[in-house]
């Protein structure tokens, strides 16, 4: 396809001047339109499109800042060089800070006049494609930002089914844990109720104690399992009213790994299997199964001691009544920093934690 010529609309009142540059710009294979002025230059401007304006500065009716004017307004890409005679040096370096591209005395020299061409082409060029860059680059941003509403959408409504997937999961989760809270208490006829009472309780006094929304998750589930391991505990010394011979309570105090055991290699339910196996530690080391101590203890399994001791104490068995509220939490806090963490003491006995609904 043939390259399109490049057009240069020439304004000047002498036709000479006019001639002169009609002959160097056209032997140079330039398209020229020339005009003497007047107000049909805005209509001829409006009308076609060119790549540079060549216009004298001083005309009759309509002078050359004007014609800048007109164009820098309507064509901001396409450069406008001022004619100039030798007495207007100083007019036309006004008119170039006021945004024409470049001046050319007269009478009008061939070399000057393409050089001048040449660099005003150039200078167009490049802000075209400025244009073209920024036309693109808002093209692209609004194409991005397009793309980040569908795709926040689609996250969204993926979160959406997510939360109400993971809402059913727990929801699937916590009536099996309850399936088997209700099993433990089955088995050991002293402690009923004792679990829904646990979760209750271990999750206040977990939040008091800064846990985080999936850590309270985790010890909800703990405090309905702390106990699972009795489901591999003779029904006959579970049950047994009178003291435990020194082998019962080896055997008893086996709850805690056995139900570690059988949460180990459960999916999701690892966290769980490494507090309740810990439940029984005292925070001075001498608790079972391993003699951990202080913060050895996962925080949670801590927070399970506290409660397991209140609601022991405070709770029917067949062989005692629940034992006086002023009572549980004396012996509560005797044991405080031996059997008990005694910052949890504190959380417990300062927040009333006891009051808590425990249905």
């Amino acid at each position: 396809m043939e390259e399109r010529k490049r057009s240069i609309f020439v304004v000047d009142d002498e036709e000479p001047i006019r001639k002169v540059l009609n002959t160097h710009l056209s032997k140079e294979g330039f398209s020229v339109i020339q005009t003497s002025g007047g107000n049909s230059v805005f209509d001829t401007l409006k009308n076609s499109a060119f790549d540079i304006v060549i216009s004298d500065i001083r005309m009759p009716e309509v002078d050359g800042i004007r014609v800048l004017e007109f164009v820098k307004e309507n064509f901001d890409t396409t450069p406008v060089v001022m004619l100039t005679g030798l007495t207007d040096v100083a007019v036309a370096v006004e008119v170039m800070k006021k945004g024409a591209f470049d001046f050319i005395m007269k009478p009008v020299k061939k070399e000057e006049l393409m050089a001048v061409v040449t660099r005003a082409l150039v200078n167009r060029d490049l802000l075209e494609r400025n244009k073209e860059l920024e036309m693109e680059n808002r093209e692209y941003q609004l194409f991005l930002e397009q793309k980040v509403r569908e795709r926040t959408r689609e996250l969204n409504s993926k979160a959406m089914e997510l939360q109400r997937a993971y809402g059913l999961l727990k929801s699937m989760n916590i009536q099996l844990i309850n399936v088997l809270a209700e099993t433990i208490e089955a088995k050991d006829r002293h402690t009923s109720g004792h679990c829904n009472r646990m979760r209750s309780l271990c999750v206040e006094l977990g939040r008091l104690a800064g846990l985080t929304p999936e850590e309270l998750e985790t010890i909800e589930y703990a405090s309905l399992l702390h106990d699972l391991g009795k489901i591999g505990i003779s029904e006959a010394v579970l049950n047994k009213e009178g003291p435990l011979t020194s082998e019962e309570c080896v055997h008893i105090k086996a709850h805690t790994e056995i139900g570690e055991k059988i949460l180990s290699g459960v999916p999701l339910m690892e966290p769980v299997a490494r507090i309740i196996v810990a439940h029984h530690e005292h925070y001075d080391g001498t608790g079972y199964p391993r003699n951990l101590a202080a913060t050895e203890i996962p925080l949670p399994a801590r927070i399970i001691a506290v409660v397991d001791l209140y609601d022991a104490m405070s709770s029917d068995r067949p062989y005692r009544k629940g034992l006086p509220l002023e009572t549980v939490l004396g012996e509560m806090r005797r044991v405080s920093g031996a059997q008990l963490d005694p910052e949890l003491v504190d959380l417990f006995l300062d927040n009333k934690v006891y009051h808590c609904n425990r249905g």
